[in-house]
């Protein structure tokens, strides 16, 4: 049996180094998602990037954190609802658009990169993406005091 943790964090350090933070990297991830659509640029019109990449890079490890121990954090929950219906209202199919374009930018800047590779992305990724997409619908508005 592989081991796709093993598979997915070297990779992820090929990708983002050593520090797992690589401005290169998640902004030519930018590039490649904003460019998917104007209904993508149209979310991000009036968000700040530079906080939105450091959002990425701490969603990533967030979604890493969910593969390995099946728990959720509070920041997992609070991402899952301002994702959701009563937040920005996150259609379940713009994150297959966010995790091709994940895709595609490890495909550039992991020299290593092949299917196995790719597998190991998706497996670990994916039920932090289940999450967020079951969440979307099942979150209600917080009670006013």
């Amino acid at each position: 049996m592989d081991d796709y943790l093993n598979r997915f964090e070297h990779s992820y350090r090929r990708a983002l180094g050593d520090q797992s933070y690589n401005p290169d990297f998640i902004g030519r991830f930018y590039e490649i998602f904003l460019g998917q659509s104007q209904t993508i640029r149209d979310m991000f019109r009036d968000t700040t990037m530079s906080a939105q990449k450091t959002m990425l890079h701490d969603s990533l490890n967030q979604l890493v954190d969910f593969y390995t121990s099946r728990r959720t954090s509070e920041y997992m929950r609070h991402i899952a609802r301002v994702h959701s219906r009563i937040g920005h209202d996150v259609h379940e199919d713009l994150y297959e658009v966010w995790l091709e374009s994940l895709m595609h930018a490890v495909a550039e800047y992991d020299e290593q990169f092949d299917d196995e590779v790719e597998l190991a992305w998706r497996l670990v990724l994916s039920p932090g993406i289940t999450y967020m997409k079951f969440m979307r619908e099942r979150i209600e508005p917080e009670a006013e005091d």
